[in-house]
């Protein structure tokens, strides 16, 4: 996670810090220096005041830059949803307009950077090709093959 953030890739960031919190994970025993460690990155991504901090460390961020698609995301939709197309009839809203394009246009920036990242076929196969991976009622029985429901929490 510190490289991905150090590299200014807040997608797959995000994407990481969502697996640690699922359900089936999170549910397991984890040392305390683990949990606090957890805590400080997600700090980033808090969700309160609007993503207050991440907005600010991406306002403060030179490309290249993965964005989190999903605020973006969310952003359009805010603004197409609460905002009318028209102001009176036949009157084009042009401030809505103009707030889907300050959104497209900010994130167009980050493009102006590239990664220099070569191919690395070790790293590929670790990850299977990105082809296998394990659906939520997986997870859950393999969580629970490590911490039966019902154990008691062991001392951290």
């Amino acid at each position: 996670m510190k490289h991905l953030r150090k590299i200014n890739n807040f997608n797959s960031y995000l994407a990481l810090l969502s697996a640690l919190d699922s359900a089936p994970i999170r549910r397991l025993e984890w040392q305390k220096q683990i949990t606090e460690g957890l805590k400080e990155y997600c700090a980033l991504i808090d969700s309160s005041s609007s993503f207050r901090a991440y907005r600010q460390a991406l306002a403060e961020t030179q490309p290249p830059c993965i964005p989190y698609i999903g605020l973006v995301l969310q952003d359009l939709t805010f603004v197409h949803i609460g905002n009318s197309d028209y102001l009176s009839e036949g009157v084009i809203n042009f401030s809505k307009r103009w707030q889907q394009f300050n959104i497209v246009e900010n994130m167009k920036r980050f493009k102006k950077g590239t990664y220099n990242f070569k191919k690395n076929d070790r790293i590929i196969a670790f990850f299977s090709n990105f082809d296998e991976f394990l659906c939520e009622e997986a997870m859950w029985q393999i969580s629970e093959s490590i911490k039966p429901r019902g154990s008691k929490k062991a001392n951290q």
